[in-house]
């Protein structure tokens, strides 16, 4: 049929018929993987073209394989990309062809399967119809997310199909979210044609083809918003944009540069256009750091270098000590992803089984939402049980506590696990900062114990830090990694130091803040001193999002560890033995309640100096910690802290994680070298 990058062309009469049709298969049909646009498989492209041209046809078909339409550029070649005029080309090279299809004397349409995302999307767009199988779950541009624009052109198309205000949402606020269109979304926003029956689909896009053809006339290739619509959308849009959340990458920008010119320009003045800022982006700071971040978002977890590769031991049963909120989450995603039968044990039955029912609601959730189908649903939930016994757990292979954050506890139901288990069991625990080597120092078997930190919420943070306790051994870690890997979880391993590695920085980070309001700084400045990094949530919002007695918990278990740089946080403390559950308001100033608590206030330093201070203290002080968890050996490289915090706590893939920019902004020192020689080993 085909091979990795080539394009293949057949001529057919499609059914109800009398003239051929060129159906033009991007990839191999039978594959299940997504057509990557490689310069190869460009020029396969414009080859075929060059063929469809000598031939008469009534319809020229795109299609992907029954999994997908496709996906975006070659990332490895982009990043490879060193000059301005070798971005340049990479931009131009799918300009050139993929708007062919805007000059070929008969209609083309693009058969959207499974998604379209970046330059297949951008593919489509050029297409005169597209029409979309209804269970197509992702259709978008990310580009923006990635540093970059949409390099081919989906600015300009989808702007003149469906107006700068869907163009913004798609390639802008969805991108920057993470987030694409099901087929009935894109549907409803004029992007695609038709949306046909799964069940019926190959049946049913001839016949929608057949249709269409009958009513296609050239000027459906001039139709686009009316310039009153158009600048009516683009004030919403600018709107928009000026309230949205700050980044160091000029993406979002020069995105809405490309917006605002769409309506009147030409393909060639569009494509020189677009060509010109791709280029620029993708040879910036922030280009380079988000290609990264995504590569290492990608990248599977793996075992560290002083480690022999460790023999995997098959788990097929699992167990879940708790069944709190937590624990139900834990289950879930042994049920729902491993396939594993789980027991969740409690205290007493009434709790046990109230955990197995939020296990069962939130597999009933899923299939509502469409990820699971009514009968998976109904089986899985056959696999989950609960019981007050102890030794229920009997006869699991990984067992995970998740009970409160307490040594003494966790000890207790470590110890009391181990007397039911086989020798080769794993004893996990999901503790956020508490000593690995602490809680199995005193059972018979420490070597099958380890750190399996999931975050929360579960359903939308995949990171896990795997923690290596003093006498774990490989195959326990192994183990381990095989799982996180069949939980759709993606793993580092880490030395067990306290807060591992998301914690630990995000409570360095929380030091300075905390520090600077018990000095009488305004916490309204001192919360927004690093809005222009682009993370998701301010430091305060995010501490109501934890839960300010979880956050101290953790500051003081830091402070307890390394009392020379994390301290005692006063109006923290305040604020949690008031019982307060949040310090913020909807207006994101400080509650009445939280106000109250704190010191008085320095009116010595004026607010722009207060924010500058706060800034330089908050990057100072993460380069400290970066520096000194690269030297105890915490991780093995500067990646994995990158992919924690791009993966745990959301840091924008702009910032690379942290020590791209870091580095970049001359903040990162005893590390440097480490740190280069370590990210170019990833590209």
């Amino acid at each position: 049929m085909t091979t990795e990058s080539n394009v293949h062309v057949e001529y057919a009469v499609l059914p109800g018929r009398t003239r051929p049709s060129a159906l033009v298969h991007l990839g191999d049909p039978a594959s299940r993987k997504p057509v990557i646009w490689s310069s190869e498989r460009i020029a396969s492209l414009a080859a075929a073209l060059d063929d469809v041209e000598t031939h008469e046809v009534e319809a020229v078909v795109l299609s992907g394989s029954a999994h997908s339409f496709g996906a975006g550029a070659d990332l490895t070649a982009l990043a490879a990309a060193r000059t301005a005029g070798d971005a340049a080309e990479l931009g131009a090279e799918g300009w050139r062809t993929f708007r062919r299809l805007t000059e070929l004397h008969t209609p083309s349409f693009a058969l959207i399967t499974g998604f379209a995302l970046g330059g297949a999307l951008e593919l489509a767009l050029f297409a005169d119809y597209r029409l979309a199988r209804s269970d197509t779950r992702a259709i978008g541009l990310p580009e923006v997310r990635l540093g970059l624009v949409p390099g081919w052109g989906g600015i300009h198309r989808l702007a003149r199909l469906a107006g700068p205000r869907v163009a913004y949402d798609v390639a802008v606020r969805d991108s920057r979210r993470g987030t694409s269109l099901s087929a009935e979304n894109a549907g409803r926003l004029g992007i695609v044609d038709r949306v046909i029956p799964a069940a019926g689909w190959n049946e049913q896009w001839p016949a929608a083809v057949a249709e269409l053809l009958s009513s296609f006339t050239p000027q459906r290739r001039e139709k686009h918003p009316s310039d009153e619509e158009y600048a009516a959308q683009l004030t919403t849009v600018h709107s928009d944009f000026a309230r949205s959340r700050p980044t160091v990458s000029a993406a979002p920008a020069r995105a809405l540069e490309l917006l605002d010119a769409a309506q009147t320009e030409t393909l060639d003045q569009a494509q020189a256009a677009t060509t010109t800022v791709f280029a620029d982006l993708l040879l910036s700071d922030a280009g380079k750091a988000s290609l990264y971040a995504y590569q290492l978002s990608r990248s599977p977890g793996r075992l560290p270098a002083d480690l022999t590769v460790g023999a995997a031991q098959p788990i097929e049963r699992a167990a879940v000590i708790g069944a709190g909120l937590m624990a139900s989450q834990l289950a879930t995603l042994l049920v729902r992803f491993g396939g594993l039968p789980v027991v969740l044990t409690d205290l007493d039955q009434t709790r046990a089984d109230r955990g197995a029912e939020l296990v069962r609601s939130q597999l009933a959730t899923a299939a509502e939402k469409g990820q699971l189908s009514a009968a998976e649903a109904a089986r899985l939930s056959a696999l989950v049980t609960a019981s007050a016994e102890p030794g229920a757990i009997a006869g699991a292979d990984f067992v995970i506590e998740a009970i409160f954050e307490n040594m003494a506890a966790k000890q207790q139901a470590l110890a009391e696990a181990e007397k039911h288990l086989a020798p080769h069991a794993l004893l996990a625990t999901n503790t956020s900062s508490l000593s690995i080597s602490e809680m199995a120092d005193d059972l018979q078997h420490p070597e099958r114990v380890i750190g399996f930190h999931i975050f929360n919420p579960v359903e939308s943070v995949p990171l896990v830090e795997i923690i290596r306790g003093r006498k774990t051994d490989e195959a326990t870690v192994a183990t381990a990694l095989e799982l996180a890997a069949k939980l759709k979880r993606q793993a580092i391993v880490a030395a067990d130091s306290p807060g591992f590695v998301v914690n630990r920085l995000l409570t360095r980070l929380y030091d300075v803040v905390m520090t600077a309001i018990d000095a009488g700084g305004d916490p309204v400045i001192v919360d927004h001193s690093i809005d222009d990094l682009g993370l998701p949530m301010s430091p305060l919002r995010l501490l109501d999002f934890v839960g300010p007695a979880i956050q101290l918990h953790v500051s003081e278990t830091m402070h307890e560890a390394f009392p020379d740089r994390f301290s005692h946080l006063k109006w923290l403390t305040r604020v949690v033995d008031d019982g307060q559950r949040t310090v913020l308001q909807r207006d994101q100033t400080l509650t009445p309640e939280a106000t109250a608590l704190l010191p008085a206030a320095d009116e010595s330093m004026r607010p722009a100096e207060l924010a500058a201070s706060v800034r330089t203290g908050i990057l100072d002080a993460l380069t400290d910690e970066v520096d000194r968890m690269l030297a105890e050996g915490v991780v093995e490289r500067a990646e994995d802290i990158d992919k924690a915090m791009i993966l745990g706590a959301n840091f924008p893939w702009a910032l690379g994680g942290i020590t791209p920019y870091l580095r970049s902004r001359t903040y990162v020192r005893s590390n440097t070298a480490q740190l280069t020689s370590d990210e170019s080993e990833t590209r």
